[in-house]
Parts: structure tokens; C-alpha cells; sequence
């Protein structure tokens, strides 16, 4: 810290022989040295104590390292007597409120809660467009919802992305369709594979897909797991490998095939109206979802 900046244009100011408080050398004197040398003494304890590597305590102010009330970290404030350091983060109690999130726009809306216990980026994506870069994104830390809505006469899917943000093609996928008139089309598809359990739900009473974390009970060679761990089930998608076929049988053993779509034509399979894996045709607009652990 430079001090000769306190007296301008009288000189340099030195400490005065004997007590802290004597004289300034070239102050004009009077009431304007006194001042000075106020101004000096203050700067000189600011710089002794900086140079200690702390602040020296005053009146009412909390001592070096010591938390204010509320749990807050100690930051930087005003000084003075009774006024000590500012509040840090958190001082004030409790966290942060969760922002909320949204994407997209339209009549139509799913609401997703991420019920997984790491933070989920959730795409949204539009049939015949990208599969790796989202029309819309949110970003939810655990226990946080948000919102991704779309037009009617759109169609895509919304997906979970992995622990760097990357879409990848064999995640879960919570397929939607909204006609002209809004009556939609919602299903919960495994086929490609599962990096999320996900269940939706129109408001209505009906409820597909399912909130279990299965993937600790994969067989060896039909799970991977991403740079920080999170896994993926290998889906059935067209059974052309030995790894899809394990998966697939893995899939509908644990979680049948009433609920979500395990191979593509599981609806085929079911009697004329009586397919539990789509709301095909629902009078609701607004759907809540969860995306949680595989």
C-alpha cells in the first residue's frame, strides 16, 4: 500500500518520533495535519494488519475466520465500529431459491421434476430435426422441476443428457405428438436404450412409464456407464446384436411391457384398444413428468 498518496502536495508523510500520532512532516499544519494524520494512522493499522495476513478486530467486529450469524462465510464490508465484515453467501440463512426453468413455447407443456440424485440437462427435440443439439433445454439440480413446452401439430421427444451434457442416441426417451387440435400423443420409449427412468402423467388419472433405478441389477456387457459413472442399459432397438437382445430381455423381465416400449412393436402386440403405453389421443395439454435414476 502506497501512503505518501495521503498528503498531496506537502511532502511525504513519515511517523513522528515517539507515540503513534505525532506529527506529519510536511502537512500545512493546523486543522488539515491533524486530519492527515488521522487519515494516516489508519492506513498504517490497515497496512500492519494486511501484512499479518488479517484485519485487526474492532469494536463489535467478529474476530479473523469467525462465521457471522446464519452461517455465512465471512466477506468483505464496511468497517467500523459494530459494523465488522459484511455477509457472505448464505448469511442470511438457507439456500438460494431454485430458479425456474422453462423452454420451448406453446399450449402444450410437460413439467418435469428431476427426481435422479445428480443434475439432468432434459432436451426437447423435434421430429425430423437434430438428435444431439435440443430446440429447447432445461437444467435441473435434484427435487427441481421445470417446464418444456411445443405447438400443436409438433412431435419429437425429450431426452436426459449424460454427466457432460452430450445427447446421446440410446437414452430414455418421453416421445410426445399434438395434433391441430391439441389432443396428444404421449409414450415413454426404452427401445433405444436408458439413462432414466421416466414416468408422465396426464392430470387425469393415467400414468405410463415407471420410477424404478434398475440399472444395479444389469447383467455384465448391457450396461455402460459415462465419465462420472451414470449408466445406460443397452436397449433392444432392432435386436441385431447380442448386447441389444440382453437388454431388451433385460428390460421387459424388469419392467414388462405395459408401461413403456421396449421393442418397437409392442403396441402391435397388445388387443385393438388396449395399448397402456400411449395416451393416445388425451384431451390434456399439460403433463408432469420425472426423469430420476436408471
Amino acid at each position: 500500500m502506497d501512503v505518501s498518496r495521503i498528503a498531496q502536495g506537502g511532502g511525504t508523510p513519515t511517523q513522528g518520533a515517539g507515540t503513534q500520532g505525532a506529527g506529519i512532516q510536511g502537512a500545512g499544519g493546523g486543522e488539515q495535519a491533524q486530519l492527515l494524520q488521522k487519515l494516516f494512522d489508519v492506513v498504517m493499522l490497515l497496512e500492519q494488519a494486511l501484512q499479518a495476513g488479517k484485519l485487526t478486530p474492532g469494536a463489535g467486529a467478529p474476530q479473523a475466520g469467525a462465521a457471522p450469524a446464519g452461517g455465512g462465510q465471512v466477506g468483505p464490508g464496511p468497517l467500523g465500529a459494530g459494523s465488522g465484515m459484511g455477509p457472505g453467501p448464505g448469511a442470511f440463512g438457507g439456500p438460494a431459491p431454485a430458479a425456474v426453468a422453462s423452454g420451448g413455447a406453446g399450449p402444450n407443456s410437460v413439467t418435469v421434476t428431476n427426481t435422479s440424485h445428480h443434475d439432468e440437462h432434459i432436451g426437447m427435440f423435434m421430429n425430423g430435426g437434430s438428435t444431439t443439439k435440443p430446440v429447447a433445454e432445461i437444467i435441473l439440480h435434484p427435487g427441481e422441476s421445470g417446464t418444456l413446452s411445443y405447438q400443436n401439430g409438433q412431435g419429437g421427444f425429450m431426452a436426459a443428457a449424460d454427466s457432460s451434457g452430450a445427447y446421446k442416441p440410446n437414452s430414455s426417451r418421453l416421445e410426445f405428438f399434438a395434433d391441430a387440435q391439441g389432443k396428444n400423443n404421449p409414450d415413454v420409449s426404452y427401445i433405444d436404450g436408458r439413462n432414466a427412468s421416466i414416468s408422465v402423467n396426464d392430470g387425469q388419472g393415467k400414468t405410463m412409464g415407471d420410477t424404478r433405478s434398475i440399472a444395479g441389477a444389469a447383467p455384465a456387457g448391457v450396461v455402460s456407464s459415462d465419465a462420472a459413472g451414470r449408466p445406460t442399459i443397452t436397449g433392444w432397438y432392432d435386436g441385431s446384436t447380442a448386447a441389444m437382445q440382453a437388454g431388451g430381455a433385460f428390460l421387459q423381465g424388469q419392467l414388462g411391457t405395459g408401461g413403456a416400449y421396449i421393442h418397437p412393436n409392442d403396441d402391435q402386440n397388445k388387443a385393438p384398444g388396449t395399448n397402456p403405453m400411449t395416451m393416445a389421443g388425451s384431451i390434456s395439454q399439460h403433463f408432469t413428468a420425472s426423469f430420476g435414476d436408471a
